[in-house]
């Protein structure tokens, strides 16, 4: 709201007597209007007391001519006297007029300034009901614009907290998977070592057949050994002494190289029943290593751990590996590539 202008009781008087002068009616809105402005309480109580200040005059009586000098004399008192009382019974009423006028006057005067006044206050509240009004419209607004970003920023929440969730639910749904493959490998493993230790006893038990085929090879040999020493000792017997005869040193002949074939054929059976793993000094089974393993099998070709792993892991680790059915063909022909490098030549 702007400074109102300062309305004095001076120039209030000064535009009503112009307005009087010019034969205009005097009301608070055209002395508002002339001054420009101003309290409308202030113009109607200096207009007040403007108008209480033109006190009600009565106009003066008539000149009357001159009575008759005959009867100046003897009227002059009795007229006199009913001109007196007719004046004062005037004056009296017109007093009381006048009273009754100022009173309701100023009864009116006073509702109009309690009028103007109560207007004026509903003018301000007015005012102020408008600026508040439009506080409160630049506040709705202000709260319409921080309504709008929550609701961005929310649904903006709203899509990471799915993201969220979904990476959650893949995840949990990857834990599941790797620890389904994790029990079937533990169950092929568990299957595996039972097949190393059928092959270990199937080996040791080869191992003691061989032992005692090589002890019979021993005895045998041992034999042939004596046999040849005996087919010597009758050579020489019988060139020393000739009494051996032909046929008896084709039987020892016969019986030397009989024995020389059946060496031969348990030399042969015992190569055959060894082999490779049955050898002599033989090393045990490889164990195999279930850290490198889980690392071949769950992680990727190209992963820093799987190359490691790789490299760490023996034929037997190696072996369980490929028994893997659902292992990547990139990282089956790694494994298998390794897998020839721990092969012996």
């Amino acid at each position: 709201m702007g400074i109102e202008r300062v309305v004095t009781d001076t120039m209030v008087f000064e535009v009503a007597d112009q307005l009087t002068a010019a034969g205009e009616k005097v009301t608070n809105r055209a002395i508002w209007t002339a001054i420009g402005g101003g309290s409308m309480t202030t113009i109607s109580q200096a207009l007040r007391r403007w108008k209480e200040s033109q006190v009600l005059q009565v106009a003066q009586p008539i000149e009357r001519a001159p009575l008759p000098a005959s009867i100046i004399d003897v009227l002059h008192a009795a007229a006199a006297q009913l001109w007196d009382a007719a004046l004062n019974e005037t004056k009296s009423e017109l007093d009381q007029l006048a009273q009754a006028t100022n009173t309701r006057v100023a009864e009116a005067q006073n509702e109009r300034d309690d009028t103007l006044a109560e207007l004026q206050t509903t003018a301000e509240e007015l005012e102020q009901v408008k600026t508040e009004r439009d506080a409160g419209l630049a506040e709705i607004a202000s709260r319409d614009q921080k309504l709008a970003a929550n609701t961005t920023e929310l649904a903006r929440l709203q899509a990471e907290l799915n993201a969220q969730f979904l990476a959650t639910s893949e995840a949990t749904h990857r834990a599941e998977t790797a620890e389904a493959a994790r029990a079937e490998l533990q169950a092929r493993v568990e299957q595996i070592t039972h097949l190393l230790a059928d092959e270990q006893a199937a080996r040791r038990q080869a191992e003691t057949d061989a032992n005692a085929l090589r002890a019979d090879t021993s005895k045998l040999a041992a034999d042939l050994v004596a046999s040849e020493r005996r087919a010597t000792d009758s050579e020489a017997r019988a060139a020393a002494r000739e009494l051996a005869t032909s046929q008896e040193i084709a039987t020892i002949r016969a019986e030397r190289q009989e024995l020389q074939a059946m060496l031969k054929e348990l030399v042969d059976k015992i190569s055959q029943s060894n082999g490779k793993d049955l050898a002599p000094g033989s090393p045990e089974p490889e164990a195999v290593d279930e850290d490198v393993l889980g690392w071949l099998i769950h992680t990727s070709a190209g992963d820093v751990n799987f190359k490691s792993a790789l490299e760490k892991a023996n034929a037997a680790t190696l072996q369980a590996a490929l028994a893997d059915e659902g292992l990547a063909k990139t990282k089956r022909t790694k494994i298998e590539a390794m897998l020839r490098k721990r092969e012996p030549a």
